[in-house]
């Protein structure tokens, strides 16, 4: 049975078209003085109301993400996103996409988890990220070595949540003389691992031969449906049967009283997309962050986001497309619908609310998620 989460970048709306257009790039070189704090006490206090909602209203999770020097990502800590989920909703999943393990230290990463853990009475699910190249730059190190850097923090925090310490560790990127992290996971051996990607082969690859479920961020449905297809081959070469359960679709759907309404505040997931990634190649694709197959699976298919690459689509373009999916009730269970027939996710990840929407209209749309959309999907 498919399960549903929303998702929220938490963006700050007050940022415009206009304001962006003054400088050469909408990450880079954006400066905080068009961040008001006061602004955002308002803004956090909103999405926080929507988690508690969704929560009461029959999401099965909530998901989190983390990014830097984004405007349209209020989250510089998935960790404290984190905390504040887990004591403003009782029953729902908290999933993390996620810890910037690469650039991080990974066992303070684990302790964090394991406390967070605890703290949710085992309701969080861990997910591990490399980061974008622009976070890889913030923090002084080279794209080049994001990877295998992520895979060794990967393996280190393992270690710590399932081997009693104290241990020693000397790898490549990562010395500690002496580990003994003292807080551990309710959920044994460790907190599920998810593994997020937007459309590289290498990342798919290597959940499916972990048996981590892959959650694919906002690509196209047919290079998504070509990287399930992946999946299931590399997840059958290494040993298990996959199943629905291993995959999952995130897609930005809002849902209103009619479709004329939804189609209306729906144009607000274009805000500012041409501006998030404009800027020097260098900082948004440096050499050596991503391979050439995946550059060129990107770069073959149209783009569906700000952080894509290929030729940019419109707003009923990405409709056609199943990316963007909004309507009332009925229309969006349809498409909805479709999406299950030709994909199966094992999980929908619902990207619900984007710059500059009412707070009562992403509320509205919870509701309608919560009482009709979910329960519909759960019916086919």
């Amino acid at each position: 049975m498919t399960e549903v989460f929303w998702f929220s970048e938490q963006p700050y709306g007050h940022v415009t078209d206009d304001d962006l257009e003054k400088y050469e790039s909408g990450r880079m070189h954006f400066p905080n003085t068009y961040f008001d704090p006061l602004k955002a006490h308002e803004l956090y206090n909103n999405y926080h109301e929507q988690y508690a909602f969704a929560d009461e209203i029959g999401f099965d999770g909530i998901m989190s993400n983390e990014h830097h020097s984004s405007y349209w990502c209020m989250k510089p800590s998935i960790n404290v996103d984190a905390a504040i989920i887990a004591k403003v909703t009782k029953r729902v999943k908290i999933a993390l996409m996620g810890n910037l393990i690469a650039l991080n230290d990974p066992i303070k990463m684990a302790e964090e988890l394991a406390m967070l853990d605890c703290i949710s009475g085992g309701r969080i699910i861990s997910g591990f990220v490399r980061g974008t190249a622009v976070e890889s730059l913030h923090a002084g190190i080279s794209p080049t070595e994001n990877r295998d850097r992520f895979e060794e923090a990967h393996d280190l925090i393992l270690k710590c949540w399932t081997t009693p310490g104290p241990f020693r560790w000397e790898g490549r990127f990562f010395q500690y003389r002496m580990v003994n992290p003292w807080v551990v996971p309710i959920q044994k051996p460790f907190p599920p691992i998810w593994f997020p990607g937007s459309g590289s082969p290498e990342s798919v690859i290597w959940a499916a031969s972990r048996g981590y479920p892959y959650m694919n961020l906002g690509a196209l449905l047919d290079l998504t449906i070509q990287l399930k297809n992946l999946y299931f081959e590399t997840a059958v070469q290494s040993g298990f049967q996959p199943t629905s359960e291993q995959f999952g679709y995130l897609m930005r759907i809002f849902v209103a009283d009619t479709d004329e309404a939804a189609q209306e505040i729906g144009r607000n997931f274009l805000w500012t997309e041409t501006h998030r990634n404009r800027g020097p190649i260098e900082f948004v694709d440096p050499p050596g962050y991503q391979s050439r197959e995946a550059l060129k699976l990107k770069m073959a298919r149209p783009a569906a986001g700000a952080n894509s690459v290929g030729k940019r689509m419109g707003y009923q373009e990405l409709q056609d497309a199943y990316n963007i999916i909004v309507g009332s009730p009925d229309t969006v269970i349809k498409k909805l619908k479709h999406v299950q027939k030709e994909l199966d996710p094992g999980y929908i990840l619902v990207y619900g609310n984007e710059g500059p929407m009412e707070h009562a209209a992403t509320m509205r749309s919870i509701e309608l998620l919560g009482t009709k959309v979910i329960p519909a999907l759960k019916d086919s």
